[in-house]
């Protein structure tokens, strides 16, 4: 487990106790963020991007997962206002595991990604991150795009857009592991979930969204993730539904505890291709310390397109 999620479940109520991080550390942890004014212009999914290569992300995912960590007017005031849930069908009992099984056989029949030496990718994120100044803690909804080059040596240019403004940064190739070249169910479930915690299928979406920010799939590989997904219990199939973007897609999702709060898990797949168009995190029981209501949707990314250049 990343020592950022470890630090993350300490602010759950209901967490079960673990020794790699003692509530001494977290009181530090958090002595250190109040100490100062600090304010997170980057937001949690770029971090993402780059979570397995770097230790810093701690403080930025304590404080994006804090709000009302600390005493102070935050606590008091309004709920943060989310997106409304995605309008998710009954799909009348329609198997979820058959339903996956048949969009994986159309997608290894799709095209192949293109040609070309630079992996291009698109998105977009909403997330729900905070500003800490003092004892005072609050929260703000900020929708970010993000556009990113990944070279043959893995090095990275990223542009991220955020309230008008774009900045680029450049990161260094991490030892991230490339999908495999002969893909078999097992096989893609290894690779999806071999760099962070968990195994269930909470944590298989939760990285497959990770893993889509920079791989490109072929569709023997986008066939296995989708074969991988089927052999796990308690996915559900909600039929057609139509992503942030407006795109129409397939809606599978899975109740979890996955990261330390009872959430609703959706991944969106192209009904042609197989790819993941959009993964979302919702909120149904226990907000902990957040600063929302329940249900709210605390974050999503939507992947535009994702390809190869010259």
């Amino acid at each position: 487990m990343h020592v950022a999620d470890r630090l993350l479940r300490l602010l759950d109520p209901a967490r079960v106790a673990d020794p790699a991080v003692s509530e001494e550390e977290a009181e530090m942890l958090r002595m250190r963020i109040i100490s100062s004014e600090r304010h997170l212009s980057r937001p949690h999914p770029r971090r993402r991007l780059l979570v397995w290569a770097s230790a810093v992300t701690v403080t930025a995912a304590v404080a994006v997962a804090g709000v009302g960590l600390v005493g102070g007017p935050a606590q008091d005031s309004a709920y943060a206002a989310t997106p409304a849930p995605l309008q998710l069908e009954d799909a009348q009992g329609v198997p979820a595991a058959e339903t996956l099984q048949q969009l994986a056989r159309a997608a290894e029949k799709g095209p192949t990604p293109g040609s070309g030496r630079v992996k291009h990718f698109r998105y977009e994120t909403w997330s729900l991150y905070t500003r800490i100044a003092g004892d005072q803690v609050t929260s703000e909804v900020v929708p970010q795009s993000y556009e990113t080059w990944k070279q043959p040596d893995g090095s990275i240019r990223q542009v991220q857009t955020s309230n008008g403004t774009s900045t680029t940064d450049d990161f260094p190739s991490t030892d991230r592991p490339d999908p495999p070249g002969d893909p078999t169910p097992e096989s893609m479930k290894q690779w999806v979930l071999s760099q962070g915690d968990g195994t269930g299928a909470g944590a298989f979406l939760n990285r497959l969204n990770e893993r889509s920010l920079d791989t490109v799939l072929t569709p023997q590989q986008g066939a296995g993730i989708l074969r991988a997904l089927a052999s796990f219990d308690g996915v559900e199939y909600h039929g057609g539904v139509q992503d942030r973007s407006g795109r129409a897609g397939m809606a599978f999702s899975v109740d979890s505890d996955f990261g330390g709060l009872p959430k609703k898990q959706t991944g969106i797949f192209d009904p042609d291709t197989g790819k993941l168009l959009a993964y979302e995190e919702m909120l149904t029981k226990d907000a902990g310390e957040l600063n929302v209501r329940i249900p709210s949707v605390t974050e999503y990314t939507t992947h535009l397109s994702s390809g190869y250049s010259n």
